[in-house]
């Protein structure tokens, strides 16, 4: 792999009273749980905020209310961790995430993602001075927010079938050759790590972790995450816009995946047995989606990603049938229903 997609974000396996022990002067922006158990056992920080809302007014309001400290901790989930890149980017504070469940790739990334009118958006970059991988923290959670990990790596599949769409139909032009061998890399990688990620095994957690790594660190370099972003997540942005609900991301994008490569006729069998073989929830029976919000949302998703101006992928390159619809889905719930 060339220089220029060297992994550039510093993962420390250390327990996070080991990280609390050598900082000082800061804010704790945390998800609960964990963060009500956590704070019996570690140093009372300068302050803390509940991370729950992520409309940018609220936001916002957060920022220009809190005083700044010199270092901001995200501990949790996708909320939490976006929540605290807001905060150190607004107040220029030293970022440090501790993801403790392995369901978003939020934590390795320096995009921060907000919502704008109900749409999530970008408004910023900010990249963590260190990840803290705690093993036995994140393995302590629910098994079904680490098997969610699947999602914002296989999202690789239809990323690439996307930007390589794009790249032939001459809507842009920033390919980039290791990029694409990244994303291919990583998705063989995650079908030899299934069982493990499935069962939640330290190496399942260090794989999802070194992985969100290698996707984080690239998405920087290249200024874009074409490879591992397409039309599965512009779906539920879409899905999530329209019902104003907000689903555990790998598990919704996880379907999004199968649901896509449906549509894309990119080798669904694949795609079937990951999911199926990673234990992941992404029957959208099990996650909350009726057929009508699928139905509908599908047949909107073109329009949502040219008013949004998201990237080309294959909801602009045809009209979608009901036939296709149709098809993806019983190609999704046709996947394995899995009790939590």
């Amino acid at each position: 792999m060339s220089d220029e997609l060297t992994p550039t974000i510093s993962v420390q396996e250390i327990s996070i009273q080991e990280l609390f022990s050598e900082i000082s002067d800061v804010t704790v922006v945390y998800n609960n749980p964990p963060w009500e158990a956590l704070s019996q056992i570690l140093p009372t920080p300068t302050q803390s905020i509940s991370a729950w809302n992520m409309d940018i007014e609220h936001l916002e309001e957060i920022a220009s209310t809190t005083p700044a400290t010199s270092t901001v901790v995200g501990v949790g989930g996708g909320t939490a961790l976006d929540t605290a890149k807001f905060l150190a980017w607004k107040h220029g504070s030293t970022l440090i995430q501790v993801p403790t469940i392995t369901s978003v790739d939020a934590g390795f990334t320096d995009a921060i993602g907000v919502r704008v009118n109900g749409n999530v958006q970008y408004v910023g970059k900010i990249m963590p001075k260190m990840v803290v991988l705690d093993i036995p923290l994140i393995r302590s959670a629910p098994k079904h927010l680490n098997r969610a990990g699947v999602g914002d790596v296989l999202s690789c599949h239809t990323g690439l079938f996307d930007w390589k769409l794009a790249i032939d139909a001459k809507q842009e032009n920033r390919w980039n050759d290791n990029l694409y061998a990244l994303g291919r890399s990583l998705l063989d990688e995650l079908e030899a790590a299934i069982g493990d990620i499935g069962a939640v095994t330290e190496p399942g957690v260090r794989f999802v972790a070194d992985a969100y790594r290698r996707i984080g660190a690239a998405c920087a370099v290249a200024g874009h995450s074409r490879f591992e972003e397409g039309s599965e997540h512009f779906l539920v942005y879409a899905l999530e816009h329209a019902t104003g609900d907000h689903y555990v991301h790998g598990e919704v994008v996880a379907m999004g995946v199968t649901a896509m490569a449906s549509v894309q006729g990119n080798d669904v069998e694949r795609v079937r047995k990951i999911v199926s073989q990673s234990g992941v929830r992404a029957n959208p029976l099990d996650i909350g989606i009726s057929q009508q919000q699928f139905f509908e949302t599908l047949k909107s998703v073109a329009e949502y990603t040219t008013r949004e101006q998201l990237d080309y992928s294959i909801v602009n390159s045809h009209d979608i049938t009901e036939s296709e619809i149709s098809a993806a889905w019983n190609t999704v719930t046709s996947l394995p229903r899995v009790n939590i």
